[in-house]
């Protein structure tokens, strides 16, 4: 640190403060970003990032800002798609670094992005299901063949809402994948997901009926099991092997 940094303070840490602080004035946060993102370091281009964990009363201004931060990382290119990455892995808030991850390296890195943060995320950590939610209905809307396997872990969470965003993000890769199983050593999503609608463990009424509706919907056969057969999901019913609504 320069003579002056130690009179003025560290530039650096000033606008890493700075551009995620709500009291700044707009043009303020907006010198901040603009001046770490010249500053090209490692640790300046993450702290960037702090300007999507700030949600500002006024929505429209809110995303306005948020949208000038996301069109000037992407200007910066790869070591905004690297600093992407460190923010997510660390933050609640990592949809803004995904699309930044998006729009450098193209979709299928932001999924990859996705499912690595995922991975890292652990099925017995049962007091913090928010990120494992969110990475889960995110992935819901791609479509990627890693997907089913990465997210068929937390079809056991602890969290009733973790279990239900993962049949979500498997259900959502539909039957383009039906037959992966006979293709590769995963199996389908319709196979993981009749693990789970079979599972004696399973007590949720609102996971139980959610699988329901997904296999009379698509009417996939049911593996057979006697202790599912005699516990059939509220408002369904097996026929031949496949449910149907009553």
């Amino acid at each position: 640190m320069s003579f002056l940094d130690k009179i003025f303070g560290d530039p650096l840490k000033k606008h890493a403060r700075r551009v995620g602080t709500r009291d700044a004035q707009p043009e303020d946060r907006e010198t901040s970003a603009r001046w770490l993102l010249d500053n090209g370091t490692p640790e300046a281009l993450t702290a960037v990032f702090k300007r999507f964990e700030l949600q500002l009363e006024h929505s429209l201004k809110d995303k306005k800002e948020k949208e000038l931060v996301f069109d000037l990382l992407v200007e910066t290119g790869p070591a905004a798609a690297v600093a992407a990455r460190d923010f997510a892995r660390t933050s609640v808030h990592f949809q803004w670094a995904v699309a930044v991850i998006d729009k450098v390296e193209g979709p299928g890195a932001g999924t990859r992005a996705l499912i690595d943060m995922l991975a890292a995320q652990r099925v017995e950590d049962e007091f913090k299901p928010e990120k494992k939610r969110t990475l889960l209905l995110f992935l819901a809307e791609r479509r990627d063949s890693a997907i089913a396997p990465a997210a068929a872990r937390f079809l056991t969470d602890f969290d009733e809402g973790v279990r239900h965003a993962a049949i979500e993000a498997i259900a959502a890769q539909g039957a383009a994948q039906e037959n992966v199983g006979s293709e590769t050593e995963d199996a389908s999503p319709r196979d993981l997901l009749a693990a789970a609608l079979i599972n004696p463990r399973e007590e949720s009424t609102r996971i139980r009926g959610r699988l329901a509706e997904i296999f009379a919907t698509r009417s996939w056969p049911v593996p057979e099991d006697a202790a599912f057969q005699a516990n059939v999901p509220v408002g369904f019913r097996l026929v031949e092997g496949r449910l149907q609504r009553r």
